[in-house]
């Protein structure tokens, strides 16, 4: 199992403290923690509360930021088991998540990688961050499931992913999430990579809306990005090439563009037209989605804008990430 960690000291003893829920005993852990050049005591709680648990850990200071994708794949090249684990730091374990997901790993020859699915906290899920985030993820999730029953899906959750190392040996580190890029290596080399429902991870959603708007644009870029670096594997003759990786484009790329300029159009037409009604009709429009962000419609709305503003930061370094630690 690998963590990278950066800043989590308020949260870090009570998620190492989680892994015995993931349904495996401590004592089969090989556990790699990397500590991503933190500047606060992430790396002496974690080594304190890891020596408590008994597990067999070997822990790493990054000399100065590396982000998800560098620090796994250094950890990815000490492992010495074949079946790796990757999970976020503030992310938490339902009851067995990680025995029924490592069950579905290995239940089928053809899948080299298989995600958990996530969700918010039920504290949180009540919070106007966590109910949109939590309504999203229901949609999100489905559909991922649906492509996996089919043949697979890149859309996976970072809060926890498993892999077969002789498969994938490493991640692109310059492009990409480490998630996306962890499901395309699987499904470049042959192999499918699912989305796992019935194996649950928790998060805590951060309440105040600036950091996760932060996260949540960090989110969206690096999606598009693994989205637009895999473009050869629409020539590959298989369900996912020519159906799911097409919508998938067009959900990301292209539909939050002309979601919005249509939007733009309609109330610049409108606005012609009739101002009071255009002007009225916007001002609806933006209480509706300020008081009910726990519908799809507001949810819809405003992960097309994340999107939107994912696309427009698509050259800007986004490898490195802040605590969002509630």
């Amino acid at each position: 199992m690998i963590i990278s960690a950066y800043n989590e000291e308020k949260i870090i003893a009570e998620r190492l403290e989680n892994l015995i829920e993931g349904g495996y005993s401590l004592e089969k852990f090989e556990l790699i923690f990397i500590d991503d050049n933190s500047s606060d005591n992430t790396k002496k709680l974690a080594e304190s509360k890891l020596a408590d648990l008994g597990v067999n850990y070997r822990i790493f200071s990054n000399d100065s930021r590396k982000g998800t994708n560098r620090s796994y794949n250094f950890a990815l090249g000490i492992a010495e088991n074949n079946i790796v684990v990757t999970t976020d730091a503030n992310k938490f374990f339902e009851k067995d998540a990680l025995r029924v997901l490592i069950s579905r790993l290995l239940s089928d020859d053809r899948i080299a990688a298989v995600c958990a699915e996530t969700k918010p906290f039920a504290k949180s899920a009540k919070e106007r961050t966590g109910g949109m985030e939590s309504v999203y993820r229901g949609f999100y999730g489905r559909m991922c499931d649906w492509e996996s029953a089919n043949d697979s899906t890149y859309n996976f959750n970072g809060s926890l992913v498993a892999f077969k190392k002789d498969i994938i040996g490493s991640i692109k580190e310059n492009k990409g999430a480490d998630d996306a890029n962890t499901a395309f290596e699987a499904i470049r080399k042959g192999y499918r990579a699912a989305y796992v429902m019935d194996a649950v991870i928790y998060e805590k959603i951060p309440p105040n809306i600036h950091k996760q708007y932060k996260q949540k644009v960090r989110r969206a870029k690096r999606l598009i990005e693994a989205t637009l670096s895999n473009l050869d594997l629409l020539g590959e003759k298989r369900i996912f090439s020519r159906r799911f990786y097409p919508v998938r484009i067009m959900m990301y790329v292209t539909s939050p563009f002309l979601f919005l300029l249509g939007t733009v159009l309609f109330f610049i037409s409108l606005f012609i037209f009739n101002a009071i009604a255009a002007t009225l009709l916007l001002v609806l429009l933006l209480l509706f989605v300020y008081a009910k962000k726990s519908s799809f419609i507001s949810s819809f709305i405003i992960n097309q804008i994340y999107l939107l503003l994912g696309l427009l930061n698509i050259r800007k370094d986004m490898r490195t990430w802040e605590s969002t630690s509630v």
